[in-house]
């Protein structure tokens, strides 16, 4: 189940709609032979996918090696979603949680049209404009044709915060520097691409969002066997 923030952001008034994904224990070991085939050979995906009624999937990047994985949740799952007057999020996410990091693309970006280029995980532009790409109903922002979700896999080790299946969200966009440079149209895949990008002033510092939420990483086949979602602009 998603949920939506409507919040103020660097440069643009935004909407940012509560995240992403994460199933049941049971559910994953009945699907999954191995969580470490989680970014089997399969073409680069977009958009979210339903188990059953019951939970949604979605494609994310494993910001250690960039390469492709995958994030599931119930519709019920634990989320908490706080503001600036109140940071600290209660139990369990108080206790622990890692840094899923949304890095987002402006609409003039090429990043994922140049020859050769991969789909982003999310597009959200169709929600402001009818006909355009709408494959998630989050994070829904203005100026924004996409985004992906940078996150660790399970037995990652680095700096910024290992795997988890409670995440904090923590939104990034490209500076004014950053689209006139046309660094936009590079795509960031890791951890250390997006640092690099914030420390040349191409990329905003992180954005708080105050988003808390339960995922688990599973791997292509559940996501390629479930059903694609589609969405109706404004919804």
């Amino acid at each position: 189940m998603f949920r939506r923030l409507v919040r103020q952001q660097p440069m643009r008034q935004g909407k940012l709609v509560g995240l992403f994904v994460s199933l049941a224990v049971a559910l994953v070991a009945a699907a999954v032979p191995s969580i470490a085939r989680a970014s089997v050979n399969v073409p680069w995906q977009s958009g979210m996918r339903a188990v059953g009624n019951g939970a949604t999937i979605e494609p994310a990047v494993n910001d250690t090696d960039g390469t492709q994985t995958f994030l599931i949740t119930p519709n019920n799952s634990p989320f908490y979603q706080g503001s600036a007057n109140a940071p600290v999020p209660p139990p369990p996410f108080s206790n622990v949680s890692a840094p899923l990091y949304l890095v987002t693309y402006p609409l003039a970006s090429t990043v994922d049209t140049a020859p050769g280029a991969s789909p982003l995980n999310c597009y959200t532009e169709g929600f402001f404009t009818p006909g355009l790409p709408y494959t998630c109903n989050h994070a829904q922002i203005p100026g924004v044709k996409g985004h992906d979700h940078l996150v660790g896999v399970p037995g990652s080790k680095k700096a910024g915060g290992d795997y988890n299946v409670q995440w904090h969200v923590l939104a990034t966009f490209f500076t004014a520097q950053g689209q006139k440079d046309g660094a936009m149209n590079t795509r960031i895949l890791t951890l250390d691409q997006l640092k690099a990008a914030q420390a040349a002033g191409d990329v905003t510092p992180f954005v708080d969002t105050y988003i808390y939420f339960d995922c688990s990483v599973v791997s292509a086949p559940v996501y390629m066997n479930a059903t694609p979602l589609n969405f109706t602009p404004g919804s």
